[in-house]
């Protein structure tokens, strides 16, 4: 009997670390791409679908799940306050919602600004899920006819221009 409470012991603790050891990072990708055939730039972002769901989940106190509206209403909500754009000279550049597509494991966001073919001195001010999840990392990648490259987003650093 006394084996038996040990070895019970053992695996809920077992248990326990493998779910606390399971998530310890939290990563983010946009793409910023200029489509020269469209004269737009695309962006699009993947995030963990289950890390959305707990950050909407929290934060308007209510159990959400990715396959909902109220999900795809709060996710647009949520990044139409956490990502923007702004041209060189400071000016907001209006990011419509072209869709998104939660998954099981991953949610895309797709987003579209029209009307603009160089990234040249764009800014980028991105504090999606960096604002919930302390540990949280966001990569953007950018590529234009011009210059490509990376920027790198966390708790600290929410706002890099494009150069």
């Amino acid at each position: 009997m006394m084996m038996r409470n040990v070895v019970i012991l053992l695996m809920t603790l077992w248990l326990g670390m493998s779910q606390a050891i399971a998530h310890k990072f939290f990563v983010g990708s946009t793409e910023i791409i200029v489509n020269e055939h469209t004269n737009s730039i695309e962006v699009i972002h993947r995030f963990t679908s289950h890390d959305l769901e707990n950050m909407l989940s929290d934060k308007h106190q209510k159990r959400i799940a990715a396959d909902s509206d109220a999900y795809l209403n709060m996710v647009q909500d949520y990044v139409e306050q956490g990502f923007m754009l702004k041209d060189k000279d400071g000016k907001d550049l209006s990011l419509s919602l072209v869709g998104i597509e939660p998954g099981l494991n991953e949610t895309f966001i797709y987003q579209e600004v029209e009307g603009l073919k160089d990234l040249k001195g764009v800014t980028v001010y991105h504090r999606l899920l960096t604002d919930y999840f302390i540990n949280q990392k966001n990569r953007v990648n950018y590529e234009s006819p011009s210059l490509s490259g990376s920027l790198l987003f966390d708790n600290n650093t929410r706002i890099r221009q494009i150069k």
